[in-house]
């Protein structure tokens, strides 16, 4: 039967509502009216007969602590031993203070929560490698398969060193009755292959329970976990491939694979991780500006150069067309030129940045291969309305900028609506654009490193891609220089005089 219970006075008994101890209750109890100004919550519990509520005692003590409470939470005999818990007034939780928590566990050491580190390493690993290999070896076979039998040994063999080649790893092939070494990857193919192994790193972080944990010890050891692993599988993917036909080296394909491996692997899990949010917060907001100008900027550039690449191909597109039809192999050859275009666009873009910029390229004989891409080729310094190109990197590294200032300057509404304009820091500006152009040189100098190769024959070495040094130095005059005019361009627009709108009393 249901009995109700209430708070002791200090010093007494427990009692029910009819003052009898909660032992001798047995039948119910008027009901007990709340006080006035209070919030007073009274459970009814079904206490079972068959066990009592216990000891009076247990019950003084329990009482005494919450009597001034305005709510009670009474436990029948046998929950007695659990935690009692005191909820407060309804009003003060309408009152309390919002806490907002931050994104990810607090920074700590990791906590595993899911598979072991190895099995999530060779697990990651594998299928980044196969989201690239698949679709070559499919490639590949569909390829062989509309001239005739498929040898799909043959098959793989070349899917892999596509897959090598796009590494880094230089392949030796037979051309014209001689050997010759080709060392130019598809930069396309390496974007794919970094992004996958990029993921990679995030899953792996996120098997060892560390995401957002800002452990550096957690992002280093699943960074090193996933090269390793993608060494392993370089070298086995070299010792497959080399034979009669094509010769790789296995270390050189070890080295490539690791390096690769740690880099692209290294950045997702130090991202996922919290360990770039956590540098970040320790960097300096000059120099993390800069970085962040000369990143953009170098993407522009980057994006220029890609522009310029299909504008000179659309210009000269009867020789192209020309040349595409006039491939060897009919609609299969013609695909396969296509795709190898695509595979090779990056590398042309960075190159086509590099004539913008002034430094130019070397293409040894590439217009001679009969690739439609190639028709665009120039074969001189760009004249007349063409000069007009060469502002296109300038304006990249104007547009950071602007960027950077509409991030810096613009309105930010505080958590209690109050909106706050920030003050411009002009000369911190400045120096951020500065500095990005040192970083811009410095990305474009990468950029132009890997995108160039050489081809050696028994007649010599053909070089192919952009004068490295010169093209960073001038990314990194054209990228200050754009800089600094859209501070001063920004500076000037915001200490325009702005017209005044008219009061009704005024009109």
């Amino acid at each position: 039967m249901p009995t109700q219970l209430r708070p002791a006075a200090p010093g007494g008994p427990a009692t029910t509502a009819d003052g009898a101890p909660p032992t001798a209750a047995r039948e119910p109890a008027a009901p007990v009216a709340e006080p006035a100004g209070q919030d007073t919550m009274l459970l009814d519990l079904d206490l079972d007969l068959d066990h009592p509520a216990g000891p009076p005692g247990r019950h003084d003590d329990e009482h005494d602590d919450v009597a001034t409470h305005d709510t009670v939470l009474l436990t029948p005999g046998h929950l007695g031993a659990r935690e009692t818990v005191l909820l407060p007034p309804r009003d003060d939780i309408a009152h309390r203070e919002t806490v907002l928590l931050a994104r990810g566990r607090p920074p700590g050491p990791p906590r595993p929560s899911g598979a072991p580190l190895p099995v999530a390493a060779v697990v990651n690993t594998v299928w980044a490698a196969l989201q690239v290999l698949a679709p070559l070896l499919l490639l590949t076979v569909g390829a062989r398969a509309v001239e005739g039998p498929v040898a799909f040994l043959l098959s793989t063999r070349l899917a892999l060193a596509g897959w090598l080649l796009g590494h880094g790893v230089p392949l030796t092939v037979p051309l014209n009755e001689h050997l010759a070494t080709l060392d130019l990857p598809p930069l396309l193919l390496t974007a794919v292959a970094l992004w996958r192994l990029n993921r990679a790193g995030v899953h792996t972080v996120r098997a060892l329970g560390a995401q957002g944990s800002g452990s550096v010890r957690a992002a280093a050891l699943a960074a090193g976990s996933v090269a390793a692993v993608y060494c392993g599988l370089g070298v086995g993917a070299a010792a497959l491939v080399d034979g009669p036909g094509i010769l790789v080296t296995p270390w050189h394909a070890a080295v490539n694979f690791a390096v690769l491996g740690l880099a692209a692997a290294g950045l997702g899990a130090a991202r996922a991780g919290g360990v770039v949010r956590r540098l970040a917060r320790l960097t300096p907001l000059l120099l993390r500006d800069g970085i962040r100008v000369g990143a953009v900027a170098t993407l522009l550039i980057a994006g220029v150069g890609a522009g310029a690449v299909g504008l000179a191909v659309a210009v000269n597109g009867a020789e192209a067309s020309r040349q595409l039809a006039a491939f060897p192999g009919g609609a299969l050859g013609q695909t396969g030129a296509v795709l190898l275009c695509l595979a090779y666009a990056p590398n042309l873009s960075a190159w086509a940045a590099s004539y913008l910029l002034g430094p130019g390229f070397e293409a040894g004989t590439l217009p001679r291969t009969g690739l439609p891409v190639f028709a665009g080729v120039p074969h001189g310094p760009l004249r007349g309305p063409g000069w007009l190109l060469m502002v296109l990197p300038l304006l990249g590294g104007a547009v950071a900028v602007v960027l950077l200032a509409h991030r810096r300057l613009r309105a930010r509404q505080t958590r209690s609506g109050d909106v706050v304009v920030p003050q411009p820091q002009w000369l911190r500006m400045a120096g951020s654009a500065a500095l990005g152009g040192a970083v811009a040189g410095l990305l474009c100098a990468a950029v132009g490193y890997v995108s160039g190769g050489v081809l050696r024959t028994p007649g010599g070495e053909l070089r192919f891609g952009p004068a490295i040094w010169p093209m960073a130095g001038m990314s990194a005059l054209v990228v200050t220089l754009g800089g600094l005019l859209a501070v001063a361009g920004v500076w000037a627009y915001r200490a325009r005089p702005r017209s005044r709108r008219a009061t009704p009393d005024e009109a």
